[in-house]
């Protein structure tokens, strides 16, 4: 199932105007941002170790990145990237696509919603999802040779910027948990349940939403910024109205300065940094249940490009109410991945 959406996903960004990137830029920076701050105040040989693998060569000088810096590297390495990136991939970003061709499958996983936990090679799960590609790279970055992935090739910069961007991939719910539905689209089903091959929880009787990006909104209110589909609001709108609500809707860093100056509740995870992917993926579970169980959702009228999904797109409404829940959840999502993502550094640099 997942070479098929990330094969679908460059369609569909043309299709609703914007990627499905989890968090979008500005989350990404955020999350990047928050650990940054985190390292340099309470972890300086780790902060140390990461700029070593960050800093780049310029000539005779030396370019000095933060995480929040290359937190977006793996997104703008993919195809299509130009009008969002805001400029054509670095050259570091072409050898890195090039020597793994299915980076795109990296970014997600789609655990369906009766699922209570993360279980690898059942349906919505694959070898490079984003649970098991966080695993990768915490191995690798701890010299612990981790076994080979056929096309996956890492330099120790790459595998860190990898670690930068999924572990804020992670905590978007709906690059976690899925809706499926069966063949009539109007049903909602568990794949693993039924016959359908469990490794890809797809099959003729089972229709994919692609972790919300064919659930296509309408609001009420007019949603600013508006988004096409659900999973393009989580991404975005959501992480934006958090902003504002903080009073830092121009300013990503004065809102990672906030999030960084208190711990959200439940952020820590215990046992070897390995296993912390999976931790994640099952703890945001009930919350992906929950941006879905928190709407109405329906068959909708505009057919599916992609025959493999089952064919269908669903309609729902965002109420101001959900979107009030939304930006809340948001926030705290966010501030999870930046003090994760540096004690998770932390971890690898200064056991």
């Amino acid at each position: 199932m997942q070479s098929t959406i990330a094969a679908a996903f460059f369609v569909i960004g043309s299709m609703v105007a914007a990627p499905a990137w989890a968090w979008d830029f500005p989350g990404h920076r955020i999350v990047g941002a928050v650990a940054d701050l985190i390292l340099l105040q309470h972890y300086p040989t780790a902060q140390q170790r990461v700029s070593e693998l960050l800093d780049k060569q310029n000539g005779g000088t030396i370019e000095r990145r933060t995480l929040s810096q290359v937190a977006v590297f793996p997104d703008c390495a993919k195809r299509g990237n130009v009008p969002f990136c805001g400029r054509p991939p670095s050259d570091e970003e072409k050898a890195y696509a090039e020597r793994n061709p299915h980076h795109d499958k990296f970014h997600f996983a789609d655990v369906p919603l009766q699922q209570p936990s993360y279980v690898a090679s059942s349906a919505g799960t694959d070898d490079t999802d984003v649970v098991q590609m966080i695993a990768y790279a915490v191995a690798q970055l701890r010299g612990k040779n981790p076994p080979a992935k056929p096309q996956v090739n890492l330099t120790d910069t790459e595998a860190l910027w990898l670690l930068a961007h999924l572990v804020g991939d992670i905590h978007q719910p709906l690059h976690v948990g899925a809706k499926y539905f069966d063949k009539t689209c109007e049903t909602s089903i568990d794949p693993n349940i039924g016959g359908t091959p469990p490794s890809f929880g797809i099959g003729e009787s089972v229709a994919m939403t692609m972790g919300g990006n064919l659930i296509l909104l309408a609001t009420a209110p007019p949603s600013v910024p508006p988004a096409a589909n659900l999973h393009l609001y989580w991404d975005g709108t959501a992480v934006l109205r958090a902003m504002q609500a903080a009073g830092s809707a121009h300013s990503e860093q004065d809102f990672a300065k906030l999030l960084a100056a208190t711990s959200p509740p439940g952020w820590e995870t215990a046992g070897a940094p390995e296993t912390w992917s999976a931790q994640w993926a099952s703890e945001i579970m009930p919350l992906a249940v929950e941006a879905h169980g928190r709407l109405t959702i329906r068959k909708g009228s505009k057919p599916s490009p992609f025959p493999l999904t089952g064919g269908c797109t669903w309609d729902t409404m965002l109420e101001p109410s959900y979107e009030d829940w939304a930006k809340a959840q948001a926030r705290t999502q966010l501030a999870k991945a930046g003090f994760r993502l540096a004690v998770l550094l932390k971890a690898i640099f200064q056991p």
